[in-house]
């Protein structure tokens, strides 16, 4: 991702720059989500109601933001013909449907629910997913722009 937005910086120009909040951005907090969750989870001392709490937690900011990368797609739809159906369905459809499964997943903990552990794998599992091939549509855009 580093590498890719290196390349594409040129790319990113003044009136562009509130768009990298919808298509860059999304991208590293689904990476820091995991990274956190799973830091969380590996704390020897950190009970289930912990893990439960911090995955809600998380999971309510990145709706929140979640928001704003709906409003910037929708815009960005209007004014670029780049705007593709995989940029709403990884953008914002599956993180929408993962953060629905994190919300039951720290519900799940904070009521003891035995089910809890294995919706967390699936949830970040299919979180670093969707990072991934957002990650790489990212690139292979960015490479059809720079010459």
């Amino acid at each position: 991702m580093f590498i890719a937005v290196t390349f594409g910086s040129r790319l990113i120009t003044q009136e562009k720059l509130p768009y990298v909040d919808a298509f860059f951005s999304p991208i590293c907090y689904h990476f820091i989500q995991a990274f956190v969750l799973c830091a969380v989870a590996l704390i020897p001392i950190a009970g289930p109601r912990t893990l439960g709490a911090t995955i809600a937690l998380t999971t309510a900011w990145r709706l929140l933001q979640l928001a704003t990368t709906y409003r910037l797609t929708k815009t960005a739809s209007v004014e670029s013909p780049d705007i593709e159906t995989s940029d709403w369905v990884l953008g914002v459809i599956l993180p929408a449907a993962v953060y629905v499964s994190f919300l039951t997943t720290g519900a799940f903990y904070l009521f003891g629910i035995a089910a809890a552990p294995a919706l967390f794998a699936v949830s970040l599992l299919t979180l670093l997913l969707i990072a991934l091939l957002r990650a790489w549509e990212v690139l292979l855009w960015i490479a059809t722009k720079v010459d």
